[in-house]
């Protein structure tokens, strides 16, 4: 049985052929496009992650409402505005940042945390004028809650704590600014002092709007530069498990008066972007497999076809209806199945070579996913695909019956 489907996918190359490149082309692209999309995300997932920390503790916002006034000063009372109240109140700090020093160290949960604190500021240097969010770190925990270390392209970033007014700078800040490592600049913060800071490394985050608006420090001279002192406004938290943040977040923020906010809290929008991402993806493998579907049924339905003197001789020397459907069968699953795996291959050469491709954002080249899942659903799609597509020409050679088929060819 298997030499005859064998004999018979040989015996017609040219259709043979085309089914092959069809099934070939729709695991190969399921590889290719699939591999870019997710690489792009799992690089996305990772900045969010590993960068940013897995909880955010930060000053509250609280917005004014005319509800909010009225409880506070006219409880009981009628009011009508001609004007409705509006506005917000910010917080310069965290309500107790040493109460949460001692609840993230008793925590199971935490692995690690690094306070910070960020204030608004203007860096200038020759005439050039940037403003940027001065933000002040401890580097050796910093470096715990997340990924910094990784970014720096010049420096030590733990020389900040060496003296006072030392600061790290993105590249394309310093590119703006004219200024290389060991260079000064003159920072000024809204009480109105100006200070004169001295470049001691740098770094560079693929993010263009960090690159170019944000400068490090060490916690004590942040809070110098702003007079601040004793202030922290945010503390990085990372958890053992980053699936977990989210409940853990919110479970946090009903015990405080501070905002608590889970990485993908903090990014919903973005999540969100990827999920419609997944979506598009889907739809397009599918479309992709079901070509490969139709084309397989198009061609073993012409073979049927082309077959049917060889399907009555079959039948007529003892072959029954399961064996002849099996004949048909094999050979679309064969097809398939070598189809598959040679896409396979075809995709994983491509996603090699594009991984090459240089690109101005991110890690500088095309970002893509080698996640194994990615090869098992596309074998298991396209085999899947196979099977069914032949399985309705099969059934058909199948039920042929020689004396029909004698009939249908006088």
């Amino acid at each position: 049985m298997w030499f005859m489907a064998l004999k018979h996918i040989f015996s017609r190359k040219s259709q043979t052929l085309l089914t092959f490149l069809a099934i070939v082309l729709g695991s190969g692209g399921y590889v290719v496009f699939s591999g870019m999309q997710l690489g792009f995300q799992e690089y996305m997932v990772d900045r969010l992650i590993e960068r940013s920390g897995h909880i955010n503790i930060s000053t509250r916002n609280e917005f004014i409402t005319a509800s909010s006034v009225r409880e506070f000063f006219f409880r009981g009372s009628a009011v009508r505005w001609l004007n409705a109240p509006s506005g917000r109140r910010s917080y310069n700090k965290l309500v107790s940042a040493s109460a949460w020093y001692r609840k993230l160290r008793e925590s199971p949960e935490v692995s690690a945390y690094a306070p910070q604190i960020s204030k608004d500021a203007i860096v200038e240097h020759r005439g050039f004028v940037q403003n940027i969010n001065l933000v002040g770190i401890d580097p050796e925990l910093q470096t715990k809650v997340t990924t910094m270390a990784s970014d720096i392209t010049e420096g030590s970033l733990s020389s900040i704590n060496s003296g006072s007014s030392l600061v790290f700078m993105g590249e394309r800040l310093m590119q703006f600014l004219g200024v290389r490592v060991n260079d000064m600049v003159n920072v000024s913060t809204s009480g109105g002092s100006v200070v004169p800071m001295k470049i001691v490394g740098s770094f560079n985050t693929g993010d263009r709007r960090s690159d170019e608006r944000v400068i490090y420090s060490s916690i004590a001279t942040a809070q110098n530069v702003s007079g601040s002192q004793g202030e922290i406004t945010s503390i990085v938290v990372k958890i053992h498990d980053f699936n977990r943040a989210a409940e853990i977040a919110t479970s946090w923020s009903r015990l405080t008066s501070d905002r608590v906010e889970s990485w993908d809290q903090l990014n919903r929008d973005r999540l969100s972007m990827m999920g419609t991402q997944d979506m598009v993806r889907n739809i397009t493998t599918t479309a992709f497999i079901v070509i490969v579907a139709f084309g397989i049924y198009n061609i073993l339905n012409m073979v049927v076809s082309h077959k049917m003197r060889d399907i009555a001789i079959l039948r007529s020397i003892g072959y029954t209806e399961g064996d002849t459907t099996f004949l048909f069968l094999i050979q679309g699953v064969l097809i398939g199945f070598v189809g598959a795996l040679t896409g396979l291959a075809v995709g994983y050469l491509i996603c090699l070579y594009i991984e090459t491709v240089n690109i101005p954002v991110g890690r500088g080249h095309m970002m893509i996913s080698w996640n194994s899942a990615i090869y098992l659903k596309a074998f298991a799609l396209v085999t899947a695909a196979s099977l069914i597509a032949s399985y309705f020409p099969a059934r058909t050679a199948g039920k042929l019956s020689p004396i029909d088929i004698i009939r249908g060819t006088i």
